[in-house]
């Protein structure tokens, strides 16, 4: 490309697809722009960002956000726009006839979104074509996922009927797998706490990902991948090789293709039992895959194809890639490793590994077979970040149960609380911990403490649950009349001290907000001879938020009443 670079922005969140994206336009010689993403994420470190910029939390009660975006397009007229994840896509398709430059997004059509990107609906087309499935039926109850689970067997898959919600699509919605009887209610009932949900047979085999560039139904290049390392729970391989095309599972994917016209890239997911050689169709991604990293370092570089395609009219693409090729997320995969450690290996259904054959993986290494997701040599610097941000984590899990790291922490908690004049309570939802809390403060506070509670799921108004409120009643709190509240970013400058319960307040608080490291402390800090993170107990019943509640009661009353006046 000669000239001024043109522009291309690109909306993610992970070291997976987004950071790949990220490279291989910039290696193709766009000027490459990333927004919404988390400002924690070790991908903003990449060489080949040129800007990053600030757009608003998509919220479903406000549009200060779509004002925002449609500025930042004017601004730069990108040629093209991609959204890595479902949370960036479902904000773009439900608001597509207000973006004013909505032919520069990857297009999808309305009709085309909710057919893949509902498990359900997917599961009707591609029953309708003669795909394999397994077979799956809807629940609302936990009677009804009881009786799928009679009719099925153990294990069962329990999936939401899609990834990612319309009023917070920033929490994937997981999949998650029953193994006994005995855990079904505890595991089924989070889940259906959010709608019905899809319960599926399970499938035993090898996750295998067919992965397609397609333009008005017709596939112009395809890849394939193995999952080689597969999470217990569910979710997206850490470590996969590149294999040759089933014709199968590739006719099968081009007849989805073909039925709905589809037009962009998208990541066909099965599940292969070698021994049997049966397989069924699981999902489809009609974005960027986890395993992009992949099938670029073998030779078919999809985002460039994307936009050599959308962008410049070209249709022939190379067919060929290299196979035996692995590539390895570290950071997830070193997680896989431990929890492979603890796994029953005689269990064929955890996708566990023998020891000698996860140590015999180092001759891939040896023979030059075997890429990093992250570490490259022309963009060192993300790989750095995600294995520091891996480690930070595991230090937090060891020094949670150190008494002295405990001590120094309450200390430092303690100090942060007597100089704090502005505070605020910060969980994820702000109607189940936090707006306790506050109340309690609120109670027992001293003159010129301003004391406020907040959330980060993106809207406003939501009440508390009637088990919280009956809890809270027995300590003399009234949360009856209680709304949630969103926080934002002159909400978190505007504090001395945001003060949270849990780790993944402070993974939510980090990726949202800049400028806070040093305000963000545990409330259980200032209890030390207990764990440090205080469960959520949303979805529990009265006697759970009763613990959780006098806990925090405790805590607010010995810390801010041993205050000097």
């Amino acid at each position: 490309m000669s000239g001024k670079a043109c522009a291309a922005l690109v909306l993610g969140e992970d070291t997976k697809a987004f950071l790949a994206v990220i490279r291989s336009l910039g290696r193709a010689g766009l000027e490459v722009h990333v927004a919404w993403c988390p400002w924690n994420s070790a991908a903003l470190e990449s060489r080949y960002i040129s800007h990053i910029h600030a757009l608003p939390q998509y919220r479903s009660d406000k549009h200060d956000w779509l004002e925002a975006f449609n500025r930042l397009c004017r601004e730069h007229h990108f040629e093209l726009i991609i959204p890595c994840s479902d949370a960036t896509i479902l904000p773009l398709q439900l608001h597509r006839r207000e973006l004013e430059f909505a032919t520069r997004v990857c297009p999808m059509p309305d009709d085309v979104y909710r057919t893949f990107f509902s498990k359900e609906e997917t599961y009707v087309l591609a029953r309708g074509l003669g795909v394999p499935l397994p077979e799956q039926v809807a629940a609302g109850t936990m009677e009804q996922v009881r009786e799928a689970a009679e009719r099925f067997g153990y294990p069962i898959v329990l999936k939401p009927k899609a990834s990612a919600a319309k009023t917070n699509p920033q929490v994937r919605q997981p999949v998650v797998k029953v193994r006994r009887e005995q855990d079904l209610e505890t595991i089924a009932a989070p889940v259906l706490h959010n709608g019905e949900i899809l319960v599926q047979q399970n499938f035993q085999g090898v996750g295998i990902g067919v992965e397609v560039l397609a333009k008005d139904g017709e596939i112009l290049t395809a890849f394939q991948h193995e999952r080689i390392h597969e999470p217990r729970r569910g979710g997206g391989s850490s470590y996969r090789k590149s294999v040759p095309l089933h014709d199968g599972m590739l006719d099968a994917t081009r007849r989805l293709m073909k039925a709905v016209r589809y037009t962009g890239v998208a990541m066909v997911e099965f599940k292969y039992n070698p021994r049997t050689d049966l397989w069924v169709l699981i999902e489809i991604n009609a974005r960027f895959w986890g395993s992009l990293p992949l099938s670029i370092a073998a030779g078919l570089d999809f985002p460039r194809y994307l936009y050599e395609m959308l962008c410049r009219g070209r249709t022939d693409f190379p067919q060929r890639y290299r196979l035996n090729l692995y590539a390895r997320h570290w950071s997830t995969d070193l997680q896989w490793m431990l929890g492979n450690l603890r796994d029953d290996h005689r269990d064929p259904d955890l996708m566990s590994l023998p020891l000698h054959k996860v140590a015999a993986e180092i001759v891939n290494v040896a023979l030059l077979r075997e890429r990093s997701d992250t570490l490259v040599w022309d963009d060192p610097r993300p790989a750095l970040g995600d294995l520091r941000g891996f480690v930070e984590h595991k230090l937090f899990t060891i020094t949670e149960r150190l008494g002295l790291a405990r001590r120094l922490r309450s200390a430092g908690t303690l100090e942060a609380v007597r100089a704090a004049r502005r505070l605020v309570f910060t969980c994820h939802g702000n109607i189940c911990r936090s707006p306790f809390a506050a109340a309690v403060l609120r109670q027992k506070r001293r003159d010129g403490i301003v004391c406020s509670s907040s959330g980060c799921f993106p809207k406003e108004g939501r009440r508390s649950p009637d088990a919280a409120i009956q809890a809270a009643a027995r300590f003399g709190i009234d949360l009856a009349a209680h709304r949630s509240n969103v926080m934002t970013q002159d909400d978190a400058d505007a504090a001395d001290l945001i003060l949270v319960f849990d780790r993944a307040n402070v993974d939510e608080l980090g990726a949202l907000f800049t400028g806070i490291a040093g305000k963000v402390h545990y409330l259980g800090a200032l209890d030390p001879a207990r764990s440090l993170e205080i469960a959520d107990p949303y979805g529990s019943d009265v006697e759970a938020f009763v613990r959780c509640y006098e806990r925090i009661y405790a805590i607010v009353c010995k810390a801010w009443g041993t205050l000097p006046a």
